[in-house]
């Protein structure tokens, strides 16, 4: 859309805007978000609402300020109406969340959770924003194209802004706000998908949730089936090894504590995957590219997720052993460059009903 000066609504905003008028209490407010909507549909190359009210006519920048800081508007009332709303339009049985992190580069150190941390979008650290986002994907009967929206997001706070208060204060960052981490917010944004009617069938994530445990715990404490991306170094055990050592209980001699059971094993994906027999990889065609028909070699392992030492084991209590799952791993065709150079390729899928899902 090129730049106007026109006061009348698009009549497609305005249809579009007009489910979601309930949520503003003042009609200066539904008036403001229909101009602020019709800024960011322009081409202008920075949308601030400086620029907004520079162009679009009817509005001004504090009207648009109040509208962002000030009016009496809930955020996630207004995200669960849209995400609603698109479920209404595209009906599906169930489909893949995916939960991710994205860094919005910054300058400066005024804007809310701005601190020098790693971002995907930079490559390295930066002084950024850094955003946990959920979005949902699910195959459209009508297209070879998978619909593909946002559900929810939100800001994750460095602990340097947490511990101060001055800081918080000069941001308006609201006091019931604590410390989360990344992972925790990802649980939160599932949590809340699912609380709006999301019908989620798997969750995705990358290594840099795949490999903490905490959050691992929490898909399987949610009985969601998910598949999960794990560097070389992650932790396993072989349930024939959790099962043998289960029957091994220590023998109580009737002096002082008694001895804790030790668990199984605790192996790398690294060294399970490298273990493996060449005939114990298949290939896999998984897609028809330009060059012809994509293929990798593919092979699943039945393992649980642990955490420990690969050294010894251990009864310390930070030893988890969870689920058993599949571990999926996949690798080039022989004397064929890598797909994801640099990337881990290993992947673990736990639930049952996923068993057989080589991701690609």
């Amino acid at each position: 859309m090129h730049t106007a000066s026109c006061r009348t609504p698009l009549p497609e905003l305005a249809a579009f805007l007009e489910s979601f008028a309930p949520l503003f209490r003042r009609h200066t407010s539904r008036d403001s978000m229909e101009r602020y909507l019709t800024g960011l549909l322009t081409d202008l190359p920075h949308k601030t609402c400086g620029t907004i009210a520079d162009v679009v006519a009817g509005t001004t920048v504090e009207r648009l300020q109040h509208l962002l800081t000030d009016a009496a508007w809930d955020p996630l009332e207004l995200d669960e109406a849209r995400v609603k709303r698109l479920l209404a339009l595209h009906p599906v049985a169930d489909g893949i969340l995916v939960l991710d992190d994205t860094g919005l580069p910054k300058k400066g150190s005024a804007s809310v959770g701005v601190f020098p941390q790693y971002s995907g979008t930079l490559g390295k650290i930066g002084n950024c924003q850094v955003v946990v986002s959920a979005e949902f994907l699910a195959d459209d009967p009508a297209s070879s194209t998978p619909f593909h929206w946002p559900v929810s997001a939100q800001l994750f706070l460095p602990q340097a802004w947490m511990q101060d208060a001055e800081r918080r204060k000069q941001a308006q960052v609201p006091e019931s706000i604590s410390q989360q981490t990344k992972p925790e917010i990802a649980l939160g944004l599932l949590d809340r998908a699912r609380q709006w009617g999301v019908p989620i069938g798997m969750v995705v994530v990358d290594a840099g949730y795949g490999d903490n445990p905490n959050f691992l715990r929490g898909l399987d404490e949610r009985q969601i089936p998910y598949i999960c991306a794990v560097e070389s170094t992650f932790g396993c055990r072989l349930p024939a090894e959790v099962q043998a050592a289960a029957l091994q209980l220590p023998t109580y001699q009737g002096r002082g504590q008694p001895r804790k059971p030790r668990p199984a094993p605790l192996h790398t994906v690294k060294d399970l995957i490298e273990a493996l027999p060449a005939s114990a990889w298949r290939t896999i065609s998984w897609r028809e590219g330009t060059k012809g028909t994509m293929q990798v070699q593919a092979v699943a392992i039945r393992v649980h997720w642990a955490t420990g030492s690969p050294r010894h084991s251990t009864s310390h209590s930070r030893v988890q052993t969870g689920p058993e799952g599949w571990l999926l791993a996949e690798r080039p065709l022989p004397g064929a460059p890598p797909r994801h150079p640099g990337n881990a390729d290993c992947r673990k899928g736990w639930q049952e009903a996923r068993a057989n899902t080589i991701p690609v």
